[in-house]
């Protein structure tokens, strides 16, 4: 087996098992086992990569959410354990009632959560992102995972190229909320290597939700709910306000740690 101090022992034998093409299982139970010239010079340059800070979903291009491998790269953002709870709200919201819901996955991203709504309730969605890029990294996800036919894809900013009469009984969104002075403290390998567009959310870090937010009241069905993922009590306190100013009545949820993550918003056209 190589050694490599600035590589953690587990991520190494994730590089091992990648490069190699076996399972961890394998790599773990055989680490003497003999490596041909070719592997041992690729698991070589990739525990280099990851000695200089380039996250393992990268390198290995595969990310475990909500119980599904994604394929990921420098294009999307890497998907987090945080977003589940975006995920199971969802979940639980689109299990009140049976019947058809057409439901948004605003910044898709990767394709995670528009993918797993898809495949967990078998209702339509309708994945947006402002990148072409990312968009083609969701619909790779959606093939992995028997998607196709119930989602489609639209590179859009925000609402902007959806026409006016479409309204979603369902919009998931997790836009860009790092604020400007919280981009400093974030984890090195977070700054260097994920997409910066995908991240920073402006001053207040509610800069995307504020314009979101503006166009919401107008693409929701009677009885719509909206979901957003936040960065903390500050945010979940300002969209709060915002989304109250223009008619929904809100819950939050927080996550694990006990951080304000999701806001849960019900449009009523009475409100």
């Amino acid at each position: 087996m190589f050694q490599n101090g600035a590589v953690k022992r587990l991520d190494a034998i994730n590089i091992i098992a990648f490069a190699s093409r076996i399972g961890r299982e394998e790599a773990l139970a055989n680490q003497h086992l003999e490596l041909d010239g070719a592997t041992a010079e690729r698991i070589a340059r990739l525990l280099e990569e990851r000695g200089h800070g380039k996250p393992l979903a990268y390198i290995t291009q595969k990310k475990e959410f909500f119980s599904e491998e994604f394929y990921v790269d420098e294009r999307v953002l890497i998907p987090r354990p945080e977003t589940e709870l975006l995920v199971e709200e969802g979940l639980k919201i689109l299990g009140e009632e049976k019947g058809e819901r057409l439901v948004l996955d605003m910044g898709t991203g990767s394709g995670a959560i528009g993918a797993v709504i898809a495949k967990k309730t078998q209702q339509k969605v309708l994945c947006i992102d402002i990148s072409v890029e990312a968009l083609s990294v969701a619909r790779y996800n959606a093939q992995r995972l028997n998607v196709t036919e119930k989602t489609k894809f639209l590179c859009s900013d925000l609402f902007n190229g959806l026409r006016e009469a479409v309204r979603f009984d369902v919009i998931m969104a997790n836009l860009p909320y790092v604020a400007v002075d919280e981009w400093g403290g974030l984890m090195e390998d977070v700054k260097r290597f994920e997409p910066r567009k995908a991240l920073l959310g402006g001053k207040e870090g509610t800069e995307i939700y504020e314009k979101f937010m503006g166009q919401l009241p107008g693409r929701l069905a009677e009885g719509g709910r909206v979901l957003c993922e936040v960065g903390g009590q500050r945010q979940a306190e300002l969209i709060r306000d915002r989304l109250r100013a223009r008619g929904f009545s809100v819950i939050t949820r927080k996550d694990l740690s006990g951080v304000e993550r999701v806001l849960i918003g019900k449009w009523t056209s009475s409100s």
